[in-house]
């Protein structure tokens, strides 16, 4: 009773170890948010055969060995007892892939395939595109260990609380990242020769080169100021058989888990509502898949622009994000409003954002043609709709502020809200077990959608345009807020 007492306050002994975690999010976040601005613009600048689609597919291979990396590292963690020595080996490969991608001029030819090649590094390391990255969350092999560690190391009650305070670690990244960027604007394409011939300093490049910085600092503090948390009940059921990897032991683990006291069904819920609400990231949001590829063609802007004009989107989507994680932190908005109404705000957000920014009529414009030499517009080779828009005047793009107006608002308040809802509603539906495994399931359900999305995304965009992308969308988020009304009462228990 009186250890239950003192998990009820703030105290530096509980906060310490939550604390470092949460640096280590700002350090491994802060390079994707501002590589992500860029990554699109980039990519087509250095390789004129880049697409859409493969920008698409190449956003999906990233989050593909995600998944893969997600559940080695936390079956690792847990055989080692320890977040501590995967979370180094994380690191260092990111590192290595900042100089592949520092790199990439040297490549002759092809170069959107060398690139793929570090956005998978980046997936498995740490993550490509984190907040893509604006989704409020990690992607990366080691993500699920930092999530787990927090969940390990906090008491329930204050849990929303380190979770906002994690979710804060990110969008301060999401300000800071840009703001750097931009500080870049003045150079541009190909910018300053850092060394002859091929690399340089640019606005493009600028990111890596601040990664390399961060992923070091990063290292340093996981190897000398991390300690490990071990699971009291694992102390107590340790079973030297589960010490090595083996597919008997990752089978043995999943049965147990399998053969615990939790509620599945909810379980199940969760993860559906949870791959549901990462679906307006991963193809209209700031994911940037598909928002890269339509102010190229549909609005004609430059890299250089859509690198300055997002930036300063996600600028104010981080003040606004930010701004709600302090309400978590500092008036327990997590503790005042339940996590189930807060959920159900945030999709109903969501709803309204799509029917307020489609492309209807009255407030669109049209779409603009292709300039061979800005290589900016409506490509007809590449999308089979733009004749049909310039000669029909069918297609319609929204006016660009009304769109980021709605972007900025449920990027910063609707989806951080969602995701920080759901995880503390996750978290208290699995209890008190090791975490590892059980918080992997749930980071690899989200990324199947990261995967799927980006390639679904742009492939619709490809081929029918940006209006059945709105409509396919609002439907099946339609279709999640229903599921969540009527299994309400299931939740209360865990509100």
């Amino acid at each position: 009773m009186e250890n239950s007492e003192v998990k009820k306050t703030f105290t530096w002994a509980e906060w310490k170890r939550p604390f470092i975690m949460i640096v280590l999010t700002f350090l491994c976040t802060i390079e994707n948010s501002m590589l992500s601005m860029g990554e699109w613009p980039y990519m087509s600048t250095i390789d004129h055969e880049s697409t859409s689609s493969f920008f698409g597919y190449a956003n999906a291979a990233s989050k593909a060995a995600h998944i893969i990396f997600a559940f080695v590292f936390a079956v690792w963690a847990h055989k080692v007892k320890g977040v501590k020595i995967p979370m180094l080996a994380g690191r260092i490969l990111t590192l290595a892939t900042c100089f592949m991608y520092i790199f990439v001029e040297f490549i002759p030819s092809n170069r959107r395939w060398w690139m793929l090649v570090c956005y998978v590094l980046f997936g498995a390391g740490f993550g490509k595109g984190f907040l893509k990255v604006f989704k409020f969350r990690l992607r990366s092999g080691t993500s699920p260990l930092l999530r787990s560690y927090i969940a390990q190391v906090t008491s329930e009650e204050n849990r929303s609380t380190a979770y906002a305070l994690q979710n804060g670690a990110m969008v301060l990244s999401v300000i800071v990242g840009p703001v750097a960027q931009i500080s870049f604007a003045g150079l541009p394409y190909p910018g300053v020769i850092v060394i002859a011939p091929h690399i340089k300093l640019n606005i493009y490049t600028a990111p890596i080169w601040f990664a390399v910085l961060t992923n070091i600092i990063a290292i340093a503090i996981t190897a000398f100021l991390l300690e490990d948390a071990h699971n009291e009940i694992e102390k107590v059921n340790n079973d030297e058989s589960l010490s090595k990897f083996s597919l008997a032991s990752i089978k043995e683990q999943l049965v147990r888990i399998r053969d615990l006291n939790v509620p599945w069904i909810l379980v199940a819920l969760l993860i559906f509502q949870k791959m549901i609400s990462t679906l307006y990231n991963s193809t209209l949001g700031s994911s940037f898949s598909v928002v890269g590829p339509m102010m190229t063609s549909m609005y004609a802007w430059p890299g250089q622009q859509i690198v300055l004009i997002l930036g300063i989107v996600q600028i104010i989507m981080g003040v606004l994000a930010l701004g709600l994680s302090l309400l978590f932190f500092f008036c327990k908005l997590g503790k005042r409003i339940s996590c189930r109404v807060l959920f159900l705000f945030s999709n109903l957000l969501i709803i309204v954002g799509y029917i307020i920014s489609y492309p209807y009529p009255f407030m669109s414009s049209t779409v603009q043609p292709f300039n061979e030499t800005t290589r900016t517009g409506c490509n007809p080779l590449e999308y089979s709709w733009c004749d049909t828009q310039l000669v029909g005047n069918i297609f319609k793009v929204v006016n660009i502020v009304p769109y980021l107006i709605i972007l900025i608002i449920t990027t910063s308040l609707a989806v951080p809200a969602a995701m920080m809802s759901l995880d503390t509603i996750y978290s208290k539906i699995i209890g008190d077990i090791d975490q590892n495994v059980m918080q992997s399931v749930y980071v690899i359900a989200e990324d199947i959608i990261l995967i799927v999305g980006p390639i679904y995304g742009t492939g619709v965009f490809t081929a029918i345009g940006i209006n059945f992308l709105y409509i396919i969308n609002g439907g099946i988020y339609i279709l999640a807020t229903i599921v969540w009304l009527a299994t309400w009462k299931w939740l209360s228990p865990y509100k």
